[in-house]
């Protein structure tokens, strides 16, 4: 029976010697079983094989790739490049999960004793690795004759002993994360003016967006009573009792509706004016206009253009050909 199998597959072989070994299952005959371990192969008797355990094995692991802010430390890694991580899970071993490096805020990787570390990490790989009591940032380049070589990022290249390895991190920023820490506040009015230095213009922004939504709410407030205040109960001859509000003919509701609607067109257009500011209008470039805003200038430009009469270059104007007319519009996104 043949087991197919993929590379990063790790299985266990438990001989009745009492020796456990990882690696993978190549083939199964009659008499013996195919192993591979590290590229090399070996064969062992049937009568010497107490079990096999087909599944995933790696380094323990914390990753933060599902959940906002919450690590999980139920996985095992069994494979990790430049582009991509690979886990199993300690509860689901024979699962398989592979996800991009770029989906992923946090990574822990630890040691295990009887686990080469080589043998899960690929060169190319980027973090903070602690080995021993010695701790550095950088690529993982080389390894040779029992020694890492950390390309640091100053372009350094640090060796470390392979059988001191601890541990291997990754903090990757979710780009989530930091918009919305990066962008939340311009959606307070007046942020833009503030970070302008512009402290004027701030407080009457927020001053006005403020003063607005309390208007609002007040106004509404207001017509809720007024239309309390002019509720009238009907009964009818079965027993029940109708409820009924002439909103129509209550002029205090009509007088508050009207300031509502007002205070919301003004607090509409404030934070829409707020919302321009900080996330479309920008400094311009130019110098020959005022630096904080955006402008659409006309542009009129009179060209002439040639008429070559013999040995001679004469020039002269046509209107619909020289004149030349339209928008420029300027600004910084």
């Amino acid at each position: 029976m043949v087991f197919g199998v993929s590379s990063l597959s790790a299985d266990k072989i438990r001989l009745k010697s009492g020796e456990v070994l990882n690696g993978k299952v190549v083939n199964v005959t009659a008499t013996h079983v195919e192993w591979q371990d590290q590229g090399k192969r070996y064969k062992f008797l049937n009568t010497d094989v107490l079990g096999i355990d087909v599944g995933y094995d790696g380094l323990p692991a914390c990753a933060d790739y599902k959940t906002f802010g919450v690590e999980d430390c139920d996985l095992i890694l069994t494979k990790l490049t430049k582009t991509s991580a690979s886990f199993s899970k300690k509860s689901s071993p024979l699962e398989l999960e592979t996800i991009p490096l770029k989906k992923i805020s946090t990574l822990k990787v630890t040691s295990d004793s009887g686990l080469p570390m080589e043998r899960y990490i690929e060169t190319g790989v980027r973090g903070k690795w602690i080995f021993g009591d010695k701790e550095t940032t950088g690529i993982f380049k080389t390894l040779e004759r029992g020694k890492i070589t950390i390309e640091t990022e100053t372009k350094t290249l640090v060796s470390f002993d392979l059988l001191d390895f601890n541990s291997f991190e990754i903090q990757n920023k979710s780009v989530i994360v930091k918009v919305i820490k990066e962008e939340t506040p311009k959606v307070i009015p007046g942020y833009a003016p503030i970070t302008e230095k512009r402290y004027g213009k701030a407080a009457f922004v927020f001053g006005g967006a403020l003063l607005s939504g309390l208007g609002m709410l007040y106004e509404y407030n207001a017509s809720v009573n007024a239309i309390n205040k002019d509720i009238e109960y009907i009964p009818s001859g079965d027993g029940r009792v109708f409820i009924f509000a002439n909103t129509l003919s209550t002029n205090n509701y009509e007088f508050h509706r009207q300031r509502f609607t007002i205070y919301s067109a003004v607090f509409a257009a404030i934070i829409s004016y707020s919302l321009i500011d900080s996330f479309y209008l920008g400094n311009l470039e130019t110098k020959k206009e005022n630096a904080n805003g955006v402008y659409l200038k006309p542009i009129l430009d009179m060209r002439p253009s040639s008429s070559r009469l013999g040995a001679m270059s004469q020039s002269f104007q046509k209107p619909n050909e020289s004149l030349y007319y339209g928008f420029s519009f300027e600004s910084r996104f």
